[in-house]
């Protein structure tokens, strides 16, 4: 009998904040996260940085995982599976259109012992949380609320002003110079 690490599956559902005018969920496609596993920075402290010579064993040895939702919100072939315990920073890359990124990543940790905590927050095994022999699950819900139109600014048609503004503008320099010219020109 050996102690076994547990192992650690985060599944990333994207959606809307704000239910549609039918007051149904709306999920986001084809947005893009990137997660990184983190260790503490060599100056100490509460301080973190990438780990990038850690490697996650099913993405061709490279230091970080990335993964698009599909058009329910959730990721396609979940990258993000077999984790071990430790820190981890998950990262929106690619925003889905009319939405913005996130203002910041979001810091996941899981621990030897079985437990998830997100952005400090300890997660209690339950809803969100749930454990199956040797492995967790954390669902992690990401909102989102649509970017607000700004509105229009400038102006409407700035050819028509060209159109009248430079015919002005020669009438005014014909004008002066015939003006000038008829008060005997230049004097020496």
């Amino acid at each position: 009998n050996t102690l076994q690490n547990p192992k650690f599956v985060l599944d990333i559902i994207k959606k809307d904040a704000e239910p549609n005018n039918a007051g149904e969920e709306v999920f986001l496609k084809d947005v893009e996260f990137k997660l990184e596993k983190l260790k503490q920075a060599k100056t100490g402290g509460t301080q973190w940085e990438v780990d990038t010579s850690y490697t996650f064993n099913n993405n061709d040895n490279l230091h970080y995982l990335t993964g698009t939702t599909g058009t329910d919100g959730e990721i396609k072939n979940n990258p993000f599976k077999d984790l071990e315990p430790g820190r981890y920073r998950l990262t929106e890359t690619k925003a889905h259109p009319g939405y913005n990124l996130l203002a910041q990543p979001i810091v996941i940790e899981f621990t030897q012992d079985g437990t998830c905590s997100i952005d400090g927050q300890v997660i209690p095994v339950g809803d969100k949380f749930t454990q199956s022999g040797n492995t967790y699950t954390m669902t992690l819900t990401v909102l989102n609320r649509k970017t607000p139109e700004l509105p229009h600014t400038g102006a409407d048609a700035p050819s028509l002003w060209l159109l009248i503004g430079m015919p002005l503008a020669v009438a005014g320099l014909l004008i002066f110079t015939f003006r000038y010219n008829r008060k005997g020109g230049r004097r020496h």
